[in-house]
């Protein structure tokens, strides 16, 4: 009597495995990648008037130490990160990420702004880079509202290969309270501009966390 083949069946199981590999190189299949095209661009917005005259010396992405000053600065404590990707997800690695905003009295340093009260122990201005990952990150204070403004950040990231955006990242929750610059945006630009804030697990005692990702055009 003649013996079984399992040839037959051994070829099917490996067409049916070529197929399968051949679906996911011609990218039949569905992707992380392909999911994230539907990303919106971060809205941009305007710089103000309150960008650096001078880009102080001492730029690191701790603007809550002021290298010769003994008190650090005033302010709940904000560790703010994100990344800095394209509209289909891919990261910039190496990006350029420029924070500024005003101390807890409302001041901007380094910008002609030389009221008082003023916290000569808050750096008012800071550089991140981002890793190969597109990921920043910066310990600053929380924003305060000042003069009509509600409590912002004020963003302007600068790419190897040229993209730029400024923006301005605003709080979840805080109210508007008729902010100028808000006023003269599209709908719906506060809430895609909004971070929400979360403790600060393992940092100082009240310290908040921001997570913020930017997608340039």
């Amino acid at each position: 009597m003649p013996r079984p083949s399992t040839g037959s069946s051994a070829f099917a199981a490996r067409r049916r495995a070529l197929a399968v590999l051949g679906c996911v190189l011609c990218g039949t299949t569905a992707s992380p990648l392909r999911a994230q095209k539907s990303l919106r661009p971060t809205p941009s917005q305007t710089e103000g008037p309150f960008y650096p005259k001078t880009i102080p010396a001492e730029r690191d992405a701790d603007l809550t130490q002021v290298l010769g000053q003994g008190a650090p600065a005033k302010g709940t404590r904000l560790y703010f990160a994100g990344r800095v990707v394209t509209r289909d997800g891919v990261a910039h690695a190496g990006a350029m990420v420029e924070l500024w905003q005003c101390d807890v009295f409302g001041r901007y340093h380094h910008a002609g702004d030389e009221g008082l009260p003023r916290d000569d122990g808050f750096q008012g201005y800071g550089v991140a880079t981002t890793d190969a990952d597109g990921r920043y990150a910066f310990k600053t204070i929380r924003p305060v509202a000042y003069g009509g403004r509600v409590p912002h950040l004020h963003l302007k990231v600068r790419t190897a290969s040229g993209a730029t955006l400024t923006t301005q990242v605003y709080i979840e929750g805080d109210a508007d309270n008729r902010d100028p610059v808000l006023a003269g945006s599209p709908k719906g630009t506060r809430e895609q501009l909004a971070m929400a804030l979360a403790a600060a697990l393992g940092r100082e005692a009240g310290a908040l966390s921001g997570n913020f990702d930017i997608v340039l055009p």
